[in-house]
């Protein structure tokens, strides 16, 4: 099972549907909303002007009915950048297909669409996805995109691909349905003669199970089971439904009242937070759709009290109740009842039966906290534990990372997300690539090392990798770190080939050295390999900063202090740590022919021969810095003067050809 989920696909996958059900809490928490104003308005008879019961319960249903399709767009939108195809045709595809099957099922004009999640809502826009990405490289017009009409032909070559999408997303659909009532019909675990008690303990597992994958459980438990058992009488005046809601559903269910109080004692991240303060007026009134959306669904550290607790709940208190002397008023518990309320007013204010709701929500609570308590202590690691420990491809780390923390209601950081959703879509486009700068060894006149250097390509036209501070803001730098590396390492494979070995500089960001996931990870990927690591000055600032360091020592990696006279510099660093090489700053180099800049390189330059540490001139663009340099004995040039960085290509040939020279 482990195996399973750890997979790369299944990851992909897992992390695609969270980051669409995310995208789309902030509906839901209007439509709960707009629910909770509706009985509040129902339960005062508030009737004034436009604000009365009537358009109340209208917007609500409105809302409501469109939950389904809110769910198809965002799965679909979220799937197709996951899989590299036309956001708006898969929408629009999804949505065609989803309305389709609605009226092939119903046989009714005009379409009336579920309430809630089905198991159709999420099956739909995946396997429409799906289709569109099989098909495009068979059926795509192949129109060039060449001239200003790029976006116009692009959609042009979805033509044919769509239409055979469409027909075949409903085929399979209707065939997976139609094995599906077959199977459900010959082995419906709800229509046994097991007890009642043991039937509503398997549909709340089912209803629970999912919630947890984020479909509306009861609807759907609804649509295939049947909710027979709701509706029988476990005492007189009390149905197996109002047993359901006074002692599971808000009593400690995975989805009430138990987690929220959990969340409000240990949630610590400003979003979690902000929902569970959000969530407030709602909780009491059963009113869970967001906490679940935000928190819960496929949410690994919440899938055993989510789907257990009201097990245990349904017996405890179905036990209990043997033993309490109770009768049940004729007043019906509908699902929105406060908890307490919803008992007094049943049990005409039976105060064994109350405290058994309220043991209920301790124990329940205990449980939570324990459960919640590891979901928030890994949310502190989640850049470096959660993301890092897979395999995963750039794009997709990023992604997940980005929608697992951006999208909770965080008003503070819409401008950074929007700035971060427009880096990710860019780097999903496979633009990123290793460039190398040869460092000269200006007293032998080889080249025999080269800095790996991040480029980005904007539009064909190669640049430096211009989003990296939107990256590092939303703490994403050791993912580009470990890409660059698995870069690096495939690349020398490919020159080991030839014979060729050449030393190679790869940068690593604060935020990678800091973190013991990350550089574990570093050393796991170019282990044996003769790599020099550049590393600024204030990487040391960190805590975990001395740890990691002397363990890529202990591995065999040099380690270059870069930028070195700018910021953070300090005899310290040279001093205290093993390092095997000091890069000097461009801005060094740029007043190096100045009376103070000659002094500043040639002291320096000194002082690293009297430690061992070789030197490296950052920068050098013409023959008078070159021979100032050369006068202060720095060991080695790195600039334009030499050669720009270059791609990976055409590394070989410039050693074999500058060496020759």
């Amino acid at each position: 099972m482990r195996e399973i989920v750890n997979n790369k696909k299944t990851l992909s996958f897992i992390v695609t549907l969270q980051e669409a059900f995310t995208a789309i809490v902030p509906f839901f928490l209007l439509t709960a909303l707009a629910t909770l104003t509706y009985y509040f308005f129902d339960y005062y008879r508030i009737n004034f002007w436009i604000f009365n019961i009537k358009n109340i319960h209208a917007i609500t249903q409105t809302l409501q009915s469109f939950t389904s399709l809110t769910a198809v767009i965002s799965i679909a939108y979220f799937f197709a950048i996951r899989l590299k195809v036309s956001e708006i045709i898969s929408i629009i595809l999804s949505l065609s297909v989803f309305v389709t099957i609605i009226y092939i099922e119903e046989s009714k004009i005009p379409v009336i669409l579920p309430y809630g999640f089905t198991p159709a809502t999420i099956f739909i826009p995946i396997i429409s996805v799906i289709l569109l990405k099989y098909f495009y490289p068979k059926l795509s017009l192949n129109i060039k995109r060449h001239d200003g009409n790029y976006h116009i032909y692009k959609l042009f070559n979805y033509l044919y691909v769509f239409v055979f999408a469409y027909i075949s997303a409903i085929f399979v659909y209707m065939a997976v349905d139609f094995i599906m009532d077959n199977l459900i019909e010959k082995f419906n675990p709800l229509t046994t003669s097991l007890p009642d008690i043991i039937t509503l303990a398997i549909r709340d597992f089912l209803v629970n199970i999912c919630w947890f994958f984020g479909i509306h459980g009861s609807h759907t438990i609804n649509a295939l089971f049947g909710k027979t058992i709701l509706f029988k009488e476990m005492y007189p005046n009390f149905t197996y439904g109002e047993f359901n809601r006074l002692f599971v559903v808000i009593g400690g269910a995975g989805i009430g009242l138990s987690l929220f109080i959990s969340l409000l004692i240990l949630a610590k991240e400003k979003a979690l937070k902000t929902i569970t303060k959000i969530s407030i007026p709602l909780i009491p009134f059963n009113i869970n759709t967001l906490l679940i959306y935000a928190v819960v669904v496929l949410n690994r550290f919440f899938i055993i009290p989510f789907i257990f607790l009201p097990i245990l709940n349904i017996f405890i208190a179905y036990f209990a109740l043997k033993f309490i002397p109770v009768k049940f008023t004729e007043f019906y518990v509908t699902w929105n009842t406060p908890i307490f309320i919803d008992t007094y007013l049943k049990t005409d204010g039976n105060i064994l039966v109350l405290f058994l709701q309220l043991f209920l929500i301790i124990l329940d609570t205990a449980v939570y906290y324990y459960f919640t308590k590891k979901f928030v202590n890994s949310k502190d690691l989640r850049s470096n534990l959660q993301i890092l420990k897979e395999n995963l491809e750039i794009s997709e780390e990023i992604k997940s990372k980005q929608n697992i923390n951006a999208y909770i209601a965080q008003k503070e950081v819409i401008q950074a997300q929007y700035e971060l959703d427009k880096t990710v879509k860019n780097l999903t486009k496979n633009n990123l690539y290793v460039y190398y700068q040869p460092k000269i060894d200006i007293k032998n006149n080889k080249c025999y090392k080269f800095e790996a250097l991040l480029r980005y390509s904007n539009n064909g036209k190669i640049t430096g990798p211009i989003f990296l501070d939107t990256i590092e803001k939303a703490g994403l730098a050791p993912i580009i770190d470990i890409w660059v590396c698995k870069e690096v390492k495939k690349h020398i494979k490919i020159w080991e080939k030839k014979n060729f070995y050449p030393e190679i500089g790869v940068n690593l960001h604060p935020d990678t050295l800091k973190s013991k996931d990350a550089i574990d990870k570093v050393i796991s990927i170019l282990k044996n390999k003769n790599i020099t690591f550049e590393i600024i000055e204030r990487s040391f600032l960190f805590k975990n900063a001395e740890e990691n360091l002397k363990k890529l020592k202990k591995e065999g990696f040099k380690i270059s202090i870069d930028d070195f006279g700018t910021g953070y510099s300090s005899m310290e660093t040279i001093t205290k740590y093993e390092i095997d090489e000091l890069k000097l700053d461009k801005s060094l180099i740029d007043i190096i022919r100045l009376k103070k800049g000659f002094a500043v390189c040639k002291h320096t330059s000194e002082l690293a021969k009297e430690l061992n540490i070789k030197t490296v001139a950052e920068g050098v663009e013409t023959e008078e810095q070159l021979d100032a340099v050369k006068s202060v004995e720095i060991d080695f040039v790195q600039g334009y003067y030499f050669s720009k960085a270059m791609p990976f290509k055409d590394v070989y040939l410039f050693t074999k050809k500058f060496n020759i020279n």
